[in-house]
């Protein structure tokens, strides 16, 4: 398994945190494990086009998933969508899919931003390890956590 692919696995486990909600903590471990991947000289880092590409991709997904759940839990749409999905997608469930996709939504685009911004700073010829290694990833880090307490602070009164 590549390094990159078990970044990307762990952005997948805040979906489930509507279920278990502490499960997030887990992707956290694995982020700070896989540090190797935000290394510019590795050839499997998120700094590459080939990963941009994959997470554009999944953030494609994410996003046309997004939308129709937040279509059927409309009060007004959610009848279409029913009818649509064949009486898969009801409004509560809808609802429930909606408020579980935001958060790995929130992190594939931050972690797009930031290996863009990464891409960029490495054309622009930067080669200050420090700024790849530690300074990148901690400010994504911190994004994610600020999208996750914002993401649960709906929940928790």
């Amino acid at each position: 398994m590549r390094r990159s692919d078990l970044l990307s696995f762990s952005a997948f486990l805040p979906f489930f945190s509507f279920i278990f909600q502490p499960i997030w903590v887990f992707g956290i471990p694995i982020m700070v494990t896989s540090i190797k991947t935000f290394d510019p000289t590795f050839k499997d880092s998120i700094y590459t086009p080939h990963f941009r590409k994959k997470t554009s991709l999944v953030l494609l997904v994410l996003s046309i998933l997004e939308g129709i759940t937040g279509f059927g839990a409309g009060p007004t749409t959610s009848n279409f969508i029913t009818e649509i999905t064949l009486g898969l997608l009801n409004r509560g469930l809808s609802l429930e899919l909606h408020l579980a996709l935001i958060t790995p939504l929130a992190l594939f685009f931050v972690l797009h931003t930031v290996s863009g911004f990464g891409s960029m700073l490495i054309s622009k010829g930067i080669k200050n390890q420090i700024v790849y290694k530690y300074v990148i990833p901690v400010t994504w880090l911190a994004m994610y956590l600020v999208a996750i307490y914002l993401d649960l602070s709906y929940f928790i009164p």
